[in-house]
């Protein structure tokens, strides 16, 4: 799908890796692919070690979810979220949405690129994505 210059946009950070946050990220991504929005994502800190082929599998909730995991597990299974590189991949078919990796975030996180999903299109510098994706987009929202 190409890039329409003339397509509503979002930008979105996400550093917190817990797995309610990412799904947060997941819902409001097929939102805005409902609503035909261009949407690219940097992910960051935390967030990186989730997106390993490994780290996408697991189920880590933050210390709101941790009483209700088991509850919270079978219903992200019942609702189709319970798979996010999956949900990632479907959204990427479905609309105009990039995923990037923060190159200085996986430096830091001592990561190499091949070790994350592919669903990741690409590294990309913070200040390469704030000049370009954030000062383009109507919205920027961080999680």
């Amino acid at each position: 799908m190409g890039s329409d210059p003339s397509m509503k946009s979002l930008a979105i950070i996400v550093s917190q890796g817990s797995t309610n946050n990412l799904v947060q990220v997941v819902t409001l991504l097929m939102a805005a692919v409902h609503s035909e929005l261009k949407a690219r994502v940097l992910f960051r800190d935390e967030s990186l070690f989730r997106l390993t082929t490994e780290g996408i599998k697991r189920l880590e909730f933050s210390d709101g979810y941790r009483a209700q995991q088991d509850a919270l597990a079978q219903r992200l299974k019942k609702h189709e979220l319970d798979d996010l590189q999956a949900c990632l991949r479907q959204i990427k078919e479905s609309g105009d949405v990039k995923l990037y990796a923060c190159s200085s975030s996986l430096a830091l996180s001592g990561l190499k690129r091949e070790e994350l999903i592919p669903e990741i299109d690409d590294v990309r510098g913070l200040p390469a994505f704030l000049l370009e994706d954030v000062a383009a987009a109507e919205k920027v929202l961080t999680f």
